[in-house]
């Protein structure tokens, strides 16, 4: 910056504390964790405001988890806390109570920043606002929208604008109508005389709606985001979000495929992925047959042990993955990377798309899915859906390994992945369910076996005995997160 900007020395992020509505799992539905783009809102905002504005002061407004936010903010330097837990208990006036506080703290002739932390702003829309807010010398500036959808209206408010001026002449929140093309956001640069007149309303007993304010301590202009922009209200907005911001990404993605005696199968399998993904990974367990070598040969990368089972391979095989997307499949061909597009589709705004064998037209000719197969999958997926109930995920198939993921979610639960056998496929769905990962399954086709013998399902006893597996391991983790949070 210049030295003839104008300096804004104090940003605030009002933080509040829950969010009730969202069901964030082991986050305590706080939606200032809540992680977009691998990144955590709170710290998204702090990293925004210092790089764009490097204020004196960022504070962070909270009403509730006071230990969970100071250690999320400990290695921020000249970032606090604004604590005051009476706010939570004021329904429907915490915005107002905490501009209350924030009134305190600044003075009489200062602009500050203001944002709301469960909003979501476009890096160079950020950047273009806060130059705005430091070349001209405006009383108040807010960042508005375009309205897309008149759902928009019922989680921010409309702002009606005189574009000749480029000025809001009013701002009305819960409107019922669509009134303007353009709503308000709670990116905005504010100074004492709103603040002041919050004061005033509360003091007696005037509880206007914060945003409804705005043009009454003095004309405001507005700045319109050109780009991304969400306000977080429900997971359904998460998934949205994360869904528009990869839209214009590319990812990388690699197929993990456990491998044991498949020196008939694998090269199939190898060449028929390869030209879809980065990498063709096999997860080899070690033979006399020449699984590894043909592998190799075809073009694969493979990591060979002596594996104790399904479980441990697919582990091993994952570790030695940098791919932003990791794919499981099979090496005996049982799975096609035909279905790959639609499983990476669902993925842009999924965090697990699993593969279910469960519809009878997806079921080709002599494939290994008979009537049992299927409704024990059936049986245990619904047991699960049972056992974590306010995850509200349904499932059909536990026992398909045809799945895709991201890397990142991956790597918070793979600590916790105990399974080395073939209750590995379930024991990674319900850890991805325990976590709030959103988790979906959509059908794909399942061929018969190329050549050979099943490891796990050739016959109805190897089928019982990976069933008791996958049940044990239902009950095991059941069991352990009753007295887990």
């Amino acid at each position: 910056m210049t030295e003839n900007l104008k300096k804004i020395n104090k940003a605030f992020i009002l933080a509040g504390g829950g969010g009730n509505r969202i069901k964030l799992g082991n986050m305590h539905n706080i939606k200032a964790f809540i992680e977009i783009d691998n990144e955590q809102l709170l710290k998204r905002h702090i990293r925004l405001i210092k790089k764009n504005l490097n204020p004196e002061k960022i504070y962070v407004v909270i009403t509730k988890f006071k230990n969970f936010f100071q250690e999320s903010i400990k290695n921020f330097k000249g970032v606090e806390l604004i604590f005051n837990d009476k706010i939570s208990n004021q329904k429907g006036l915490e915005l107002l109570l905490a501009i209350k506080q924030i009134d305190k703290m600044i003075d009489q002739k200062e602009n500050f920043l203001l944002t709301l932390v469960d909003e979501y702003y476009d890096e160079n829309d950020f950047k273009d606002f806060c130059n705005a807010i430091s070349n001209k010398n405006y009383s108040t500036m807010v960042a508005i929208k375009q309205l897309n959808f008149p759902d928009e209206y019922l989680k921010n408010y409309a702002v009606i604008i005189d574009k000749e001026n480029e000025i809001i002449t009013n701002s009305i929140e819960k409107s019922t109508k669509i009134i303007s093309d353009f709503f308000g956001t709670g990116l905005t640069c504010l100074n004492k005389n709103f603040t002041e007149l919050v004061v005033r309303n509360l003091a007696n007993n005037i509880k206007t709606p914060l945003f409804s304010l705005l043009n009454k301590s003095q004309i405001s202009k507005y700045h319109i985001l050109k780009n991304t922009y969400s306000n977080i209200n429900t997971r359904v907005d998460i998934y949205e979000l994360e869904k528009r911001i990869r839209k214009n990404k590319n990812f990388t993605i690699d197929v993990v495929i456990p491998a044991y005696l498949e020196e008939d199968n694998i090269s199939f399998v190898v060449n028929d992925f390869k030209k879809k993904v980065n990498n063709v990974i096999i997860a080899n367990k070690i033979s006399k047959d020449k699984t590894d070598i043909i592998a190799e040969n075809n073009g694969a990368k493979v990591v060979s042990d002596n594996y104790f089972g399904y479980g441990h391979a697919l582990r091993s095989g994952i570790s030695c993955s940098k791919a932003d997307i990791i794919v499981l499949a099979e090496a005996d061909g049982t799975f096609r990377s035909s279905d790959l597009e639609k499983l990476l589709n669902c993925l842009m705004d999924n965090d697990v798309v699993q593969g279910t064998r469960t519809n009878p037209s997806y079921i080709q000719y002599k494939a290994n899915m008979d009537r049992p197969r299927i409704f024990f999958n059936k049986l245990f997926g619904n047991f699960i859906s049972l056992l974590w109930p306010r995850n509200k995920t349904l499932l059909s198939d536990v026992g398909c390994t045809y799945r895709a993921f991201w890397r990142t979610k991956y790597d918070k639960i793979k600590k916790n992945l105990i399974s080395d056998n073939q209750a590995f496929a379930p024991e990674l769905t319900i850890e991805c369910i325990n976590n709030g990962f959103r988790v979906i399954e959509i059908p794909v086709n399942y061929y018969p076996r190329n050549m050979g013998v099943s490891k796990f399902s050739g016959t109805y006893i190897k089928s019982g005995v990976t069933a008791l597996k996958m049940l044990k391991i239902i009950l095991q983790k059941r069991f352990l997160y009753l007295f887990k949070k």
